[in-house]
C-alpha cells in the first residue's frame, strides 16, 4: 500500500518527492520484496515492488510502482509491469493487476486491457468490521485477439482483532482480514472457475499484506506470502 508526493520545491531532490498518506510515507526509489512459498514451507519465488513516482491530482495521491514477479529459480516470469495505487484520504485502493501478472496463470507476450480493478482499505481497521467487496475483470490480447478473460470477485472481507507478527522485514501490528476470492478465466470461450480463500495480516504502517496464505474452497493451505524487505 503506496502514496505520497512533492510539495518541496526548495529543497534537495533527494526530499522533493515525499508525501504522507494514511500515515505512510513515499518517495521514488521506496521498495518492498514478497517471497513466496508452498504449502510445505518451500520458496517457490518472489515478487519485487518499487515506487518509480508519487504525484498528486487533485486531493488525491497516485503511488506509480513498478512490479516485477521471479519464480524459484530468479528468473523474471515477464517484463516489469506497472500499477498504480491510489490514496483519497480516507482510504488506500489497491491494484489487482500484478496478482493476474504475478501468478503464471497468463500466456506470454500478451497486452492486459483491465476493465475493473478495485481493492479498498479504509484508514483504521477494527476488529468486526466487514470490507467493501473487491473486483478485478481484464482481457489478455495477443495479436488482436482476446485470448483469456479474467475475472476475479473478493467477497466477505472481514476484519479480525490486532495482533503481533514477525516476518524478515520486522515485527509490526496488524489485523487479519479474511476474504472469499472466486475466480474465472475463460480462455478461448472456455471457463475456468476456481474458488479459494485468503487470509491477509495487514498493518497500518505498509501499503502491502505483511503476510496472505491462500486456502482451497475445502480449506487446505495452498501457498503463502510474506513481506521479505522494506527498502
Amino acid at each position: 500500500m503506496k502514496n505520497l508526493l512533492l510539495l518541496l520545491i526548495c529543497l534537495s531532490p533527494a526530499r522533493l518527492l515525499a508525501q504522507d498518506c494514511l500515515g505512510m510515507t513515499f518517495k521514488p526509489g521506496m521498495g518492498y520484496e514478497m517471497q513466496s512459498f508452498s504449502a510445505k514451507d518451500k520458496p517457490n519465488g518472489r515478487m519485487t515492488y518499487l515506487v518509480r513516482n508519487v504525484r498528486k491530482e487533485g486531493g488525491t495521491t497516485l503511488i506509480e510502482i513498478e512490479f516485477q514477479a521471479f519464480d524459484e529459480q530468479n528468473k523474471a516470469r515477464q517484463a516489469p509491469y506497472k500499477i498504480q495505487y491510489t490514496c483519497t484520504g480516507d482510504e488506500l485502493v489497491a491494484d489487482l493487476s500484478g496478482m493476474a501478472m504475478g501468478g503464471g496463470q497468463t500466456p506470454k507476450d500478451t497486452e492486459m486491457k483491465m476493465k475493473v480493478n478495485k481493492l479498498a482499505y479504509p484508514r483504521t481497521l477494527t476488529d468486526g468490521q466487514k470490507l467493501p467487496d473487491g473486483q478485478m475483470d481484464a482481457d489478455f490480447y495477443k495479436n488482436g485477439s482476446v485470448m483469456v478473460e479474467m475475472t476475479m470477485q473478493i467477497a466477505n472481507r472481514l476484519v479480525g482483532p490486532r495482533e503481533s507478527m514477525i516476518t524478515p522485514a520486522g515485527t509490526f501490528e496488524v489485523n487479519k482480514v479474511s476474504a472469499d476470492i472466486d475466480m474465472k478465466n475463460r480462455v478461448m470461450g472456455i471457463g475456468i472457475p476456481m474458488s479459494m480463500k485468503s487470509v491477509s495480516y495487514r498493518a497500518g504502517n505498509t501499503i502491502f499484506d505483511v503476510r496472505t496464505e491462500t486456502y482451497n474452497k475445502s480449506g487446505k493451505l495452498m501457498g503463502y506470502t510474506v513481506l521479505n524487505k522494506v527498502y
